[in-house]
């Protein structure tokens, strides 16, 4: 049973008390027993030793005047006086006959009085039926002891008053320590309800409540002491929740990816951008679970346990397959110099870009040497024919300068259009948007491609629908309303049918170029707008073709925050289409 401070502290001074009252209560009724019984004998053998004086010097001559002397001495008294001779038969006695009194010779007090002179004893009396306490004087001269006595019944008479003094003074000692027990733990119960009220405050974090500075020195010396550990506490708490703060806004604001784990693998913390790289929902607990079932990575569990326990930094390339990305997470070992179990960090870099860039580069660069290996082969061939004699043979030489001719021009446009893609593509560059009737654009854009598609017989049908303005950069879009027609012409057989339309509808502009030639195989039309992608590798490269125009169209449409679309079905036709704002965004 839990009892409160107040009942302990109560119960134990009461206690206290009530242990310290019987303990001298005993002491006191010993100390007090004993000296009545000491002060009743003195006076009792000072009084016998007055009534022996009072014996005659020559003595008692005749039993009657020693029974006339017991009686006139003992008068309204309650002591008994007894006189025994050597004999031990008694003279005279104040309360009994002494007739009929036998021999008192063995009496301990007669005979200690006979051998030293006085003599005491306290004994049952068998001639007055009670306890008595004797008392004798023996006179050697008159040959007599002079005896007295009394009721013991007295002496305990007088100590039952005294006992009855003394139970009174127990209990008002024992209600006077009560209330000053009850005092004292109510007040020291108060101030430690108070203490127990302000310390609860504290550890909820209201530290602006105070102990009073009340009651004894100590008491105050206490209240100063808790007050002084509330406003370091405070203070304490503010600093290490700024910290925290701090800490976790930074990690917070961090594009990384953050992960910590206890020395178990299991979550400790992430940060935002780790719970949106897992695809896990902010409110889905995941805290306490192991590193395999957050990441289904077997690498980065590997990778966490390699660092915990090397107890060194680790680093490692992981493919995060459910995101298609490619991460460098380092694995950072952390320990205190506590008994803090030690925990592991893991930060993660998405490197996909630069990976993927590094893959696109390494592809360019594999198809640029391709590309360019052939018509510097060609051309290299046909030089060295040419220096072998073949220029003695003037048709002969006509028709290789021709081939080099057409190689070189083909190498030109490559080049160009590389320049173009590489200006394009470069962050640096930044573009001066104008604002210009985009039906112009198309017009001028047909007008370009016109000689080309007289040459292959191919008729261009240009509708625009309405005459909005576009806010564009005037040359790029036209380069790319270009290449789309010149596909168009390009890879079309001769007397096809080309439309180019323009419209406008709300807040974008749609440029789509429309043929009716052999199209696009399905398998390809994901991959149409790569660098150097070709359908028909062979019959693109005879016809000139770079495999950039595409994807040129495409950057252009992105540099203005637009997109470009390309429908196809095998043996009818394509349509390519661009779809741009009409405003482009500030910048």
């Amino acid at each position: 049973m839990n009892r409160t401070f107040f009942q302990q502290f109560f119960y134990t001074i009461f206690f206290i008390i009530l242990l310290s009252v019987v303990l001298y209560l005993s002491l006191t009724i010993g100390v007090v027993k004993r000296a009545l019984n000491r002060e009743t004998l003195e006076r009792q053998m000072t009084m016998t030793s007055v009534v022996a004086n009072m014996v005659p010097p020559s003595g008692f001559s005749t039993n009657q005047e020693a029974q006339l002397f017991c009686n006139e001495v003992v008068d309204n008294t309650i002591v008994r006086i007894t006189l025994i001779d050597r004999k031990g038969l008694v003279i005279g006695d104040s309360s009994k006959d002494r007739d009929l009194m036998n021999d008192h010779s063995d009496r301990p007090e007669i005979r200690q009085a006979w051998f030293t002179g006085l003599g005491n004893s306290t004994r049952y009396s068998t001639s007055v039926s009670l306890n008595m306490l004797y008392t004798a004087v023996s006179l050697e001269d008159q040959g007599l002891v002079v005896r007295l006595s009394q009721s013991v019944e007295e002496i305990r008479n007088d100590l039952d008053r005294i006992y009855t003094q003394i139970l009174l003074i127990f209990v008002l000692a024992v209600i006077f320590g009560t209330l000053l027990a009850f005092l004292i733990a109510r007040s020291i119960s108060k101030k430690l309800s108070s203490l127990r009220e302000v310390v609860g405050e504290y550890a909820k974090g209201h530290f602006d409540i105070e102990l009073d500075l009340s009651g004894s020195r100590e008491a105050i010396i206490l209240s100063r002491s808790v007050n002084a550990m509330g406003r370091q506490l405070q203070d304490k708490i503010c600093t290490v929740s700024y910290q925290e703060n701090e800490l976790r806004g930074m990690l917070n604001s961090m594009r990384e990816p953050v992960i910590l784990l206890n020395h178990r693998l299991e979550l400790k913390e992430m940060n935002p951008a780790a719970i949106e790289m897992l695809l896990h929902d902010e409110n889905e607990i995941f805290l306490g679970k192991g590193i395999l079932q957050i990441m289904h990575s077997v690498e980065s569990c590997e990778l966490a346990e390699k660092t915990l326990n090397t107890e060194k930094s680790q680093e490692s390339l992981i493919y995060f397959k459910e995101r298609d990305r490619y991460l460098q997470v380092y694995g950072s070992f952390l320990f205190r110099d506590d008994d803090t179990p030690p925990s592991v960090l893991l930060v993660m870099n998405d490197i996909t870009r630069i990976k993927k860039l590094e893959d696109m580069r390494k592809e360019f660069v594999a198809n640029v040497s391709h590309e360019l290996r052939t018509p510097v082969t060609s051309i290299m061939g046909y030089v060295e024919t040419l220096k072998s004699g073949a220029l003695d043979h003037k048709e002969r030489a006509t028709q290789f300068v021709d081939i080099i001719f057409r190689q070189t021009r083909n190498l030109t446009a490559l080049i160009d259009d590389l320049l173009t893609l590489s200006r394009i593509e470069d962050g640096r560059s930044h573009f001066k948007m104008e604002e210009f009737p985009f039906c112009d654009l198309l017009s001028s854009a047909v007008s370009l491609c016109l000689p080309k598609a007289i040459e292959k017989r191919s008729c261009i049908t240009l509708i625009c629908e309405g005459d909005n303005s576009v806010q564009a950069h005037p040359l790029l879009l036209e380069q790319a309303v270009s290449n789309l027609i010149e596909n168009a012409i390009k890879y079309c057989p001769e007397g096809t049918q080309i439309n180019v339309r323009g419209e406008s509808r709300d807040d974008r502009i749609k440029i789509s170029v429309e043929d009716h030639g052999p199209g696009i195989p399905e398998k390809d039309l994901d991959r149409i707008f790569e660098r150097f992608y070709r359908v028909d590798k062979a019959r693109s490269r005879d016809l000139g073709g770079t495999g950039l125009g595409l994807a040129i169209v495409k950057h252009i449409s992105v540099i203005h925050n637009g997109s470009v679309s390309v429908s196809s079905r095998e043996g009818q036709g394509c349509t390519f289409t661009i779809s741009l704002p009409i405003r482009q965004p500030e910048v």
